[in-house]
């Protein structure tokens, strides 16, 4: 591939996957409104929700693509990347909004024509709950310091993709209900791409969450799509817990994260586990 400097498009898309996202969507849409260099197109893609969210972005003046039924990640993002009319398509999570610049800081990386995505890091403000403390610890990693990294693992929370290389290695897999991201970014590096992690992009959480949901996100970010739920794979997840998430939470003497800490292989293996019962 040519490593010669492309020049940067004047124009984007913008989207933003939801399901039954009422209460943080309005902030998420209107964060990719107010960008220094705003989008040419926005668009919500909904999967079936049955809340206020399609309303809420009605009443904001956002184009609302709905799916007939609940099809899950993989096939929102595949979805989107087909609709979007411009090569560059920013992503945000319907629970994050992005800073005002984080377009324009992350326009140039796409100089470079073999770059096919840019992310950057979550940031979690502030910890409300029990559950935030340990997102932040162990999901956000908010105590590591993160260095620029060109060939990352995609992440889509808050990113900008080049649409041509996405449709080139065959768009996001629209079977997949996680990791969906995780592997189109295999796919791309695979093809000669790079993506790029840039941690001085924020992406920032608008909620909190509770237990349940932080068990459930850590799920779905280190299931892997093949969803192990061996009993080796579960020795493993017990023995990381002890030795990494436990350890990390007594050291910053936050004992009441260290029962979310243990319970968290157990969640996982069992999530795996029952969906393979299906």
């Amino acid at each position: 591939m040519s490593s010669l400097p492309a020049p940067l498009p004047s124009q984007y898309s913008a989207y933003v996957p939801c399901f039954n996202n009422e209460t943080t969507i309005g902030k998420t849409l209107l964060s990719l409104q107010h960008q220094s260099l705003a989008p040419s197109e926005l668009l919500l893609v909904d999967d079936c929700s049955t809340d206020g969210s399609t309303s809420v972005a009605i009443q904001l003046g956002i184009q609302v693509i709905s799916n007939g039924a609940n099809r899950g990640r993989g096939f929102v993002r595949a979805y989107a990347m087909q609709a979007a009319h411009h090569d560059l398509v920013v992503s945000c999570d319907a629970t994050n909004h992005l800073p005002n610049d984080f377009v324009e800081n992350a326009l140039p990386w796409f100089s470079d024509p073999n770059v096919a995505a840019v992310f950057g890091r979550i940031w979690q403000q502030k910890s409300v709950t029990i559950a935030d403390r340990w997102r932040a610890r162990h999901l956000f990693k908010m105590d590591e310091q993160m260095e620029i990294n060109p060939n990352a693992q995609l992440i889509t929370y808050g990113c900008i993709l080049r649409r041509s290389a996405v449709l080139h290695v065959g768009n996001f897999d629209p079977s997949l209900i996680h990791s969906e991201d995780a592997e189109l970014g295999l796919r791309l590096s695979r093809a000669g791409y790079s993506v790029v992690f840039d941690p001085r992009l924020h992406v920032i959480p608008v909620c909190s969450n509770s237990i349940s949901e932080v068990l459930e996100r850590y799920w779905r970010w280190y299931a892997g799509k093949d969803e192990d739920s061996s009993i080796s794979s579960y020795i493993r997840q017990i023995i990381y817990s002890f030795k990494v998430l436990v350890v990390k939470d007594i050291v910053k003497r936050d004992f009441m994260s260290v029962v979310i800490s243990i319970l968290c292989p157990h969640y996982q293996f069992w999530r795996s586990w029952s969906r393979r019962k299906r």
